[in-house]
């Protein structure tokens, strides 16, 4: 595989691990009748129902499935493994239980111990594919031998054939040892069940690189970026192929692509890793602002549920924290919820009553609701605090417009977009 298509970071045997295993999480599919089927745990409520109902009865097998599921949904790695861990404990013979927590010891690096419980979901439950995929990703990574990884990877496939998850697996394990074309077989094997499996796309896309095919190559990069905006090594690779086929701005772009999506990625990595996975925890204040600039970095990717999750428990940990207030409420209004915006904006104003940016989100607030009089008010108070706030000087335009007042409303449009002009 050359090497200057794929960064170091991403070496494949680095790589193995949590591909699949999370992917399991959201989708399973079907099998034989033999088979036995993993389930996802019902958990209609918030994580926080969980953890209080945790708090109230210890030993309850339904919550600490429940509470586990959530924190392995939410990368909560560490207390995932401590929490279905109990599990076990509780209810040995829950052979699901078992699989899961060998998803969280597996995330958490702790390998022996993650083939272990694999190994004893597999003995609750024999006819468990899921067991065998994640043992041969395992095998592999741990360097347990190519035979075995293969063998392991084939027995989950004896069992659920149309799977096309448990294809990759089989393509992922021939693909780290060189076996190009036999690799290439079982990946394509893998997308005509599932076309939108991203992973299988992007090994599919080395092997073709391997295999000197750069247009294929390119294709099944760019069949990555479609099924995974944020799969961050394929825009490397696919802009490292663009430049040298000679198509150099787009090389650029994707190049650029992925440095913005890298540092976000270790930007997330970092405050995962200070909220969650410490032995020691973070003060009051730190948790609170960790919780927040995590906020920041689901936002820029646009991930609003993530996002919203950290700004509520940052505004949790410090009721007055007007900018994760704020944020609650831009969200909101992102997901065309204004009634329940507003509150969240009048609070931000309320303990930092020179929040210019707060004040233009009123008014756009009030835009949204009909309210136009209040919606000019806001603007104005805005540009009081801030006078080069253009977006707050065309919003009172509009404001004044939706009034009657023509030309108040389409001078303060002009100055905007003379504003606009200078900056």
């Amino acid at each position: 595989m050359p090497g200057a298509l794929l960064p170091n970071s991403m070496d494949m045997r680095l790589a193995v691990i949590w591909i699949g295993l999370v992917g399991l999480l959201g989708g399973i599919g079907c099998g034989s009748p033999e088979r036995h089927v993993l389930k996802k745990p019902a958990a209609p409520h918030p994580l926080a129902f969980y953890e209080r109902a945790y708090e109230q009865n210890p030993a309850d097998p339904e919550v600490l499935l429940a509470l586990g599921w959530l924190y392995l949904q939410k990368d909560r790695t560490r207390s995932a493994a401590a929490v279905l861990s109990e599990l076990v404990a509780v209810a040995p013979n829950h052979a699901d239980a078992h699989y899961y927590l060998g998803v969280a010891l597996a995330k958490e690096h702790r390998k022996s111990e993650a083939i272990a419980s694999f190994k004893r979901a597999g003995e609750k439950a024999p006819a468990f594919a899921e067991v065998y995929w994640a043992l041969a990703l395992l095998y592999n990574e741990r360097g347990d031998g190519y035979a075995k990884a293969l063998a392991t990877a084939e027995k989950g496939l004896q069992l659920a054939g149309q799977s096309g998850y448990g294809h990759f697996v089989l393509g992922f394990v021939l693909c780290s040892r060189g076996d190009n074309e036999n690799a290439k077989t079982a990946l394509r094997k893998a997308l005509e069940l599932n076309p939108g499996l991203a992973h299988a796309h992007y090994y599919l896309a080395l092997v073709y690189l391997r295999l000197q095919d750069d247009e294929r190559a390119m294709a099944a990069m760019e069949q990555t970026i479609a099924a995974d905006p944020g799969y961050t090594p394929a825009y490397y690779s696919l802009g490292t192929l663009y430049a040298r086929t000679g198509r150099v701005a787009e090389g650029a772009r994707m190049i650029e692509l992925f440095q913005q999506l890298s540092s976000a990625t270790m930007d997330e990595d970092h405050y995962r890793r200070l909220l969650y996975r410490q032995a020691v925890p973070l003060a009051a204040d730190e948790r609170v602002a960790t919780h927040f600039n995590l906020g920041l970095v689901y936002l820029r990717r646009k991930e609003l549920a993530a996002a919203l999750e950290q700004f509520e428990a940052a505004l949790a940990l410090d009721s007055t924290y007007a900018e994760a207030s704020h944020n609650i409420g831009v969200i909101y209004s992102l997901q065309e919820q204004h009634e329940r915006a507003r509150p969240f904006l009048l609070r931000a104003v309320r303990h930092k009553p020179d929040y210019a940016l707060a004040f233009e989100n009123i008014g756009n607030n009030s835009l949204a609701l009909g309210e136009y009089a209040e919606a000019a008010a806001a603007f104005r108070r805005a540009l009081a605090l801030d006078q080069g706030m253009a977006s707050a000087l065309d919003g009172l335009g509009i404001a004044l417009i939706q009034q009657g007042r023509m030309a108040e409303g389409r001078a303060a449009r002009a100055a905007a977009a003379a504003l606009r002009a200078q900056q």
